[in-house]
């Protein structure tokens, strides 16, 4: 009876042995899981309401340019008060640059002398005025100024992100007056249609 015994307990041992093993061993058996990663996300437009910086910007800096025209472009932007404007140009939402291209130097022959001819007084010819978001640096408006009076009965343009603007004899208070509602009139439609360009 105590052979008997024995190999019942050794029975049970075995038998409890195997069941706390289980687990472990159908660990080992089985496969290792495959990690799906999850499909690459379409990337979010640009001009989205949560991300466009023309919306969701408050700070916006105006870089120096030529005849004033940052001066009064800060006025302008001031009565507009959609954003703060600041004299520094770090950490800011926004920033305002123009872009001049350079004039190549013009000459005329006087009495056998070749000497150059002066500049024309008007605002630089297609002068470009760009706003960009300050942290990606990503240009998110811009106004071309065109050397020319606008035409008769030319029709207002629709707000778009790249705008031309015939600029021929406006002065800077008249330029920066023109820039600030246009950008004012583009800001508007992407706060109104959500955000999108």
């Amino acid at each position: 009876m105590a052979r008997q015994n024995r190999w019942v307990f050794r029975a049970l041992l075995v038998l409890v042995s195997l069941i706390a093993a289980g687990p472990c061993l159908q660990a080992q058996q089985s496969p290792a899981p495959v990690v799906r990663e999850p499909p690459p996300r379409a990337p979010a437009p640009a001009a989205s309401r949560s991300t466009n910086r023309l919306v969701t910007g408050k700070l916006i800096y105006v870089e120096p340019m030529p005849n004033n025209l940052d001066k009064w472009l800060q006025e302008d932007l001031r009565t507009w008060g959609r954003y703060r404007v600041t004299s520094n140009p770090e950490g800011v939402d926004l920033e305002i640059s123009a872009e001049v291209p350079e004039r190549r130097t013009q000459y005329r022959e006087r009495h056998g002398v070749t000497l150059p001819k002066a500049p024309p007084k008007k605002q630089p010819q297609e002068t470009s005025i760009k706003v960009v978001d300050w942290t990606s640096g990503a240009q998110l408006w811009s106004a071309t100024l065109l050397d020319r009076n606008p035409k008769a009965n030319e029709a207002e343009p629709a707000p778009a992100a790249s705008i031309e603007i015939p600029a021929r004899d406006m002065t800077p208070d008249q330029l920066a007056l023109k820039i600030t509602r246009e950008l004012e009139r583009y800001v508007e439609q992407l706060d109104g249609s959500g955000g999108h360009s």
